[in-house]
């Protein structure tokens, strides 16, 4: 999800990335081509993919949706009929299979959202349904069978239901609006029995709605997708239309989806203006009310088309031959579906009031765009891995910004860097990246959007822009049509980079503090106009692994001006033994550029320390100190024999 504004700790959830003067974009390798279905199409691209393009894939292994849908203008509700092909893709047998029913927990102001299952009849003669299992405090439906469905097997279903849509436009499904000033909208996302993902770490992922973050975990399943509204009704929905039947007051829209998506969307208003571009052969297309027009038409359907172009180049293919941005009414910034985002009214309203920076809508834009790759084509866990896809979408929507504006920091009000080296100053709590949304609820905000594109952002810096890149082109490589990990990740920019990044995962995502360096053991030997300190890590005490970065340290003489200088690579901690010019007055530890660390305030941007010992007798060495005590002892033995001769005489 984009940008949510419901926050419980206030952030301003604008995201960068440091600018990088010498850009380079490895495109992929092959030029992109329109296939026999409008998909997009690239030879070299797809047999990298291995599975790709949809004349040569055998989806027998995959569920098939067959979902019809009627839009009730009056009752706000719309009727359903899926017919499914469930196929167990896993190793384990089921003896039931639950369904999210999720407009149960959706926000509303007076009508709840509800789906009613009214029926499911199994369709095979050897798998039986023996009942249902309605939980609605869970948002969940159980189908129990009566006998296993075995790995390998397929299991017919037929469901007949409604959905009630919630009202007040609040959450991703909802009715809002009014027809007096041409603003009513219907979406219906989520919005279906959706079935649950099965994985080796939790079993069954029955998690219900949650308001923070993303509640939704899907596998990829093909779809067949037919909507039935009134006539004068504008719909975008996942998908392409290929064929439109007019009957009885009614528009029959049948889309063609031919290759596998996680959900299926729909929106439709009276109201929307449409506009539309080709790209490559995906046809581009915006809807937007009459009262954004002025904001949206020109520019979204571009900046779209732009954020496309530079993915599509940057990560790999985007295989679907139709992009939706359709606007609605919710109260977070926007929402990502396959094929279709949502970028809230919301929006408009407040660039429109001069309430936010005219350029936030282009940022939410590119940011739902990004998510087509990041929890579409690769999936994740959205619960307990919700960093991954919002970190990384994050991530593309500022690198977005560095290569369109030159400017990392274009989409920006108060710095990342910032608000990350602040944040335990300003609020006294760890932030471990590495945990599930449900753990941390009123971290996932800060986390997700603000601190997991900020170490992505410190990774590249780095290991290297081109590594980075061609890391983010294994991930999506590897994990297209499948679900991911951070495990996944790690390993994708390991192959990149020809090792092991466990010193750089294992402490920057588990850790819950910054290091907080300060310089301990400092001295300074005259003779030799030799310097030595050490850099030390406060908070190395409550790390799981300790950080491993790299540190500008700068060396300033008596005059002020900087007499030595060093990148240090700082291990939890590191000695420094520096040869000067001459003599010091000031050690500092420069933050300036892409450090992470724990900071006081946003005004920091270095640690210091003038209090430098000197030593003059420590640089003569034993042996010169063992000489001169000698002479010293000798003489003083002298001196005495002749007192004493002196004396006695």
């Amino acid at each position: 999800m984009a940008l949510v504004f419901r926050f419980s700790l206030v952030f301003l959830v604008i995201l960068t990335v440091l600018h990088s003067p010498n850009l380079t974009i490895l495109e992929p390798t092959a030029s992109l081509q329109v296939g026999s279905s409008g998909l997009l199409l690239s030879h070299t691209q797809l047999s990298s993919y291995d599975h790709m393009e949809s004349s040569e894939i055998d989806w027998v292994c995959r569920s098939h949706l067959n979902l019809s849908l009627s839009l009730n203008e009056t009752t706000s509700t719309v009727k359903g009929r899926m017919l499914m092909d469930y196929y167990n893709e896993d190793p384990v047998p089921f003896d039931s299979i639950p369904f999210h029913l999720y407009p149960k927990g959706m926000a509303y102001v007076s009508r709840r959202g509800n789906i009613n299952v009214h029926e499911v009849v199994c369709h095979n003669a050897t798998i039986g349904i023996d009942d249902l299992r309605v939980l609605s405090s869970q948002h969940l439906m159980w189908v129990d069978l009566t006998a296993p469905l075995q790995p390998g097997q397929c299991l017919s279903l037929e469901m007949s239901f409604t959905t009630t849509l919630p009202d007040g436009g609040l959450d991703r499904s909802g009715e809002y609006g009014f027809d007096a000033n041409e603003t009513r909208i219907f979406t219906y996302a989520s919005a279906y029995p959706l079935p649950c993902v099965y994985d080796q770490y939790d079993g069954w992922n029955v998690d219900p709605y949650i308001e923070v973050g993303d509640p939704f975990y899907l596998d990829m399943a093909l779809y067949d997708l037919t909507i039935d509204v009134p006539n004068g009704m504008i719909v975008a929905a996942t998908g392409s239309p290929v064929d439109v039947v007019s009957d009885d007051g009614r528009t029959i829209y049948y889309y063609d989806i031919p290759l596998p998506v996680r959900e299926v969307t729909f929106s439709a208003s009276r109201y929307y203006i449409v506009e539309s571009s080709i790209y490559r052969g995906v046809n581009v297309s915006t809807f937007c009310l009459p009262v954004s027009s002025s904001l949206w038409q020109d520019d979204v359907v571009q900046q779209a088309i732009s954020a496309l172009d530079l993915f599509n180049r940057t990560f790999g293919v985007y295989p679907y031959s139709t992009l939706n941005i359709v606007e609605q009414h919710a109260s977070y910034g926007g929402m990502e579906y396959p094929c279709q985002v949502y970028i809230t009214r919301i929006i408009s309203e407040q660039i429109q009031a001069e309430t936010r920076v005219s350029w936030y809508l282009e940022t939410v834009v590119v940011h739902e765009v990004a998510h087509q790759w990041w929890s579409q084509l690769v999936g994740d866990d959205c619960v307990d891995w919700g960093f991954l896809d919002e970190g990384l979408a994050s991530w593309s929507h500022a690198y977005y910004a560095e290569v369109v504006y030159d400017n990392w920091e274009y989409f920006q009000v108060a710095t990342l860097l910032d608000q990350v080296r602040t944040f335990y100053s300003e609020y006294g709590v760890p932030t471990v990246i590495n945990r599930s949304n449900v753990e941390r609820p009123e971290l996932t905000s800060f986390v997700d959007y603000i601190q997991t594109p900020l170490v992505l952002e410190k990774l590249r810096q780095t290991i290297g822009h081109d590594e980075f890149i061609l890391g983010l082109q294994d991930f999506m490589r590897t994990g297209v049509f499948g679900i991911a990990t951070l495990n996944d990740l790690q390993a994708a920019f390991e192959q990149s980079h020809g090792g092991s990044l466990d010193w750089f995962f294992i402490p920057w995502f588990s850790n819950g503090y910054l290091p907080d360096y300060t310089i301990i053991n400092t001295l300074f030997e005259g003779f030799t106009s030799r310097l030595t300190f050490e850099i030390a890590d406060l908070n190395h005490g409550g790390h799981v692994q300790e950080y491993c970065q790299q540190i500008p340290v700068l060396i300033y003489g008596t005059d002020g001006t900087v007499i030595a200088s060093s990148e240090v690579w700082v291990n939890g901690s590191a000695s420094v033994a520096l040869t000067l010019s001459d003599t010091p007055s000031e050690i500092k530890l420069n933050y300036t550029g892409y450090v992470l660390v724990q900071l006081p305030d946003s005004e920091t941007d270095y640690y210091s320390t003038s209090i430098i010992p000197m030593s003059y007798l420590a640089d003569i060495g034993p042996a010169v100190v063992l000489a001169v005590a000698a002479v010293v002892i000798v003489s003083v033995l002298v001196v005495r024999k002749r007192r004493q001769n002196r004396n006695a005489g």
